[in-house]
């Protein structure tokens, strides 16, 4: 749709359609009392679904880089990717189109811890409460959280399993957490999956106790069709505002294309939005919400307040997540484990705590997947699970239906930061080609945290050699497997992501109860403007080791909700003509 068609007063503007903004323009628009919403993009409806749902083997994450790239590079995942800040972190930037970074992300979902002690700044009460009770529950609904998938509860599931919880129990795992520690599986807390629960529990072990279930990873994925030929369906919001347009209620208009260069403001108000198809007037009861990212935002923010005293901690307290991925490749046939059909997959998480004296607990957690490669050939395997970091394994549908004779096991590991650094997001006198300042992204690890990242390391070496049970292993180095004598063996070059290519860059616009010690409330609005709202991790006070997706949808329905209330509906007529 184009500006000019667009005929009545939009009750919100939502900027960006990317992993929250359709998610939350959808949300609004839902019947009963639906909002106008006007929902801007700087990209396009390229897709509507993951790129591997089916899978599309020319789309993919590019490699990171360093110099900011224009709308007109189209060298970066065919167009879609750019950078458009600076940074000394190499970054795959954003992805520019209607999804956004949903379109390609992992699907796995940790489920975060929110009520902390001692937390540099810590969640406000009431939103903790409500997320915990109400909105995590329904955003793991939302996500696909709640399912079980026959591919992971089969024979070579319950032996690494029954690994891992025999190195629990003698306490052969540093730092990770006893199983009563580890939260509830979400299909565990949704009450229409008891007797679903029931059936996998009796598939999995018949003697299995129930809290072993905690230790399968949570995954956004959708099992549909028969045990034999499932499809795998993993969640992207580009296919939840597919959905919602095609209902065609009329309240949602979709304009793309139209990037977001400022925001005009007066009087402590947003008034104007000046976008690439032209000025967009905002009328007094039309509330705006910025969904662009983390750093694109708080760009946004930085430009919108500068020189306001009220905004003075826009952009800083910049965090992200320590991560680092290792790739092992081992022998089953000694222990003659045939693994037919769908049992030749296993996914598992392990959540552990760093400690250090008079420091706040560091939270960290792996994520385990593990496949037969069966009768692949050698250089086929290898080039699939050289991207297993980074593009789904349940693509490689066809390797789970044969006899393993070798099993792949990457363990991706995360921590969190702890916030001594002074990361931050600012402004440069640098202009983009739209006459816009850069942002410019200060991210570096503390001294803390690269003990925290030698400890994850050593952590998830330990985890591969209770998976290995004294059987030797290869590692996967530079796109070969090696062999190790025993050890891992791999230095953190070749393990560890740069800071800026996790995708998870949250707290710069961080919400809290005190104004002297937050840029929102606990709505997400700008204190510092009335109608300014903020939706996804930038607003994240604190985050464990678990990624943004789940949490930020839990917000994002928190911030429907509260929006339903907030708009002012003033007269009878809702439809006017909008001042565009």
């Amino acid at each position: 749709m184009s500006l000019g068609s667009i005929v009545r007063t939009p009750e919100v503007i939502v900027i960006g359609a990317g992993t929250f903004g359709a998610v939350l323009a959808s949300l609004l628009d839902r019947p009963p009392n639906g909002l106008r919403v006007l929902l801007l993009e700087s990209g396009f409806l390229e897709r509507t679904e993951h790129i591997q749902n089916p899978p599309a083997l020319d789309m993919t994450v590019p490699p990171p880089f360093l110099k900011p790239s224009g709308a007109e590079d189209t060298s970066n995942g065919g167009g879609w990717w750019r950078l458009p800040w600076c940074s000394d972190s190499p970054s795959h930037g954003l992805a520019y189109c209607v999804g956004g970074r949903s379109l390609f992300w992992g699907a796995s979902c940790i489920w975060p811890t929110l009520d902390r002690d001692n937390t540099r700044h810590p969640w406000p009460t009431q939103v903790a409460q409500e997320l915990n009770t109400r909105y995590l529950p329904a955003a793991a609904e939302l996500l696909g959280l709640t399912q079980l998938w026959p591919h992971f509860t089969g024979q070579l599931n319950t032996l690494l399993r029954g690994r891992l919880l025999a190195a629990m129990s003698t306490h052969h795992l540093s730092g990770v957490e006893t199983l009563d520690r580890h939260p509830e599986h979400p299909a565990a807390q949704a009450t229409r999956q008891v007797k679903q629960i029931r059936r996998v529990r009796r598939a999995m072990d018949s003697n299995a106790n129930h809290l072993a279930l905690r230790l399968h990873l949570p995954m956004a994925i959708e099992v549909r069709g028969d045990t034999d030929d499932p499809q795998l369906l993993r969640f992207s919001s580009a296919a939840v505002l597919a959905e919602q347009l095609r209902d065609a209620t009329d309240n949602l208009d979709l304009v793309p294309g139209c990037h977001v260069i400022r925001l005009w403001t007066k009087n402590g108000r947003v008034t104007a939005i000046e976008t690439t198809r032209g000025l967009i007037a905002v009328p007094v009861r039309t509330l705006v919400v910025l969904a662009a990212g983390t750093i694109e935002s708080t760009r946004l923010v930085l430009d919108a307040t500068a020189g306001n005293p009220s905004a003075a901690l826009v952009g800083r307290g910049l965090t992200t997540h320590l991560r680092s991925n290792l790739t092992v490749r081992l022998s089953l046939s000694a222990e003659g484990c045939k693994c037919p059909g769908g049992s030749g997959a296993a996914a598992l998480q392990l959540r552990g705590i760093r400690r250090e004296p008079r420091r706040p607990d560091i939270r960290f957690h792996h994520q385990i997947t593990a496949y037969g490669v069966g009768s692949l050939p050698d250089e086929e395997a290898k080039r699939l699970w050289v991207n297993t970091p980074r593009t789904d394994v349940e693509s490689l549908d066809h390797a789970l239906r044969t006899n393993p004779r070798d099993l792949v096991v990457t363990v991706a590991s995360a921590a969190e930061m702890s916030g001594d650094s002074e990361n931050s997001v600012t402004l440069l006198d640098e202009h983009d080609e739209f006459g816009a300042r850069r942002a410019n992204v200060r991210l570096a690890p503390s001294a803390v945290d690269m003990r925290t990242w030698d400890a994850l390391d050593d952590s998830a070496d330990a985890t591969v050699a209770v998976l290995a049970s004294g059987h030797p292993y290869e590692v996967l180095r530079a796109g070969r497997f090696t062999a190790t004598g025993g050890s891992t063996t791999t230095g953190p070059e070749e393990r560890r992501e740069p800071l800026g290519c996790g995708h998870h860059e949250m707290g710069t616009l961080r919400m809290g109860q005190d104004p002297r010690d937050s840029v929102t409330d606990s709505n997400g609005r700008i204190r510092a403007l009335s109608n300014l709202y903020i939706v996804g991790p930038a607003i994240f006070p604190a985050l464990d080791s678990a990624g943004p997706v789940l949490p930020g949808i839990a917000l994002t329905l928190r911030l429907a909700d509260h929006l339903r209330h907030a708009v002012s509906r003033g007269g009878k007529s809702h439809v006017r003509q909008a001042n565009l």
